[in-house]
């Protein structure tokens, strides 16, 4: 029997506006040098909002609680990984100040949510978003198309 891993990622809004991150590149980390949402693996004894709180601190050094938290996605599997379940969770900030990059991280870009053009990842011939030059594609990619659809008004 496989044993379920679980992450967590965060979509951290202040109005339109979300951050993102790109991740250092780093030998064995499948992905490594991507487009993300700050996040990780949520450890042993970790509820989902401990996990994504103390990812958010490491990898963007922002402090958010649990009460900063507004919603939560439903797990979304990853292709790479099927034991690996990710958790979104939606976070709402005030604002982006002190956020700097954490030794996963080589750098942070705030960007409006619609201020995107749709793209294909040339690697993997997948759908992607353009943020001005930031390919998000993959899960990444999956867990914004949902956060997209279900905020249309």
């Amino acid at each position: 029997m496989i044993k379920e891993r679980k992450a967590a990622v965060a979509v951290i809004k202040s109005g339109d506006q979300i951050l993102l991150i790109r991740r250092k590149k780093i030998d064995g980390d499948p992905w490594s040098g991507h487009i993300a949402l700050p996040g990780g693996h949520v450890e042993t004894g970790e509820t989902i909002e401990q996990g994504v709180l103390r990812e958010i601190r490491e990898e963007v050094s922002l402090c958010y609680s649990e009460n900063d938290i507004v919603g939560e996605m439903s797990p979304v599997n990853t292709v790479r990984m099927p034991d690996l379940w990710v958790y979104p969770v939606i976070i709402a900030a005030a604002s982006y100040n002190g956020a700097k990059a954490g030794p996963e991280v080589e750098e942070i870009r705030v960007v409006n949510i619609g201020d995107y053009h749709e793209t294909i990842e040339p690697g993997f011939n997948s759908p992607a978003m353009d943020y001005g030059g930031w390919i998000v594609w993959g899960l990444t990619y999956r867990i914004l198309r949902t956060y997209l659809e279900s905020t249309k008004q």
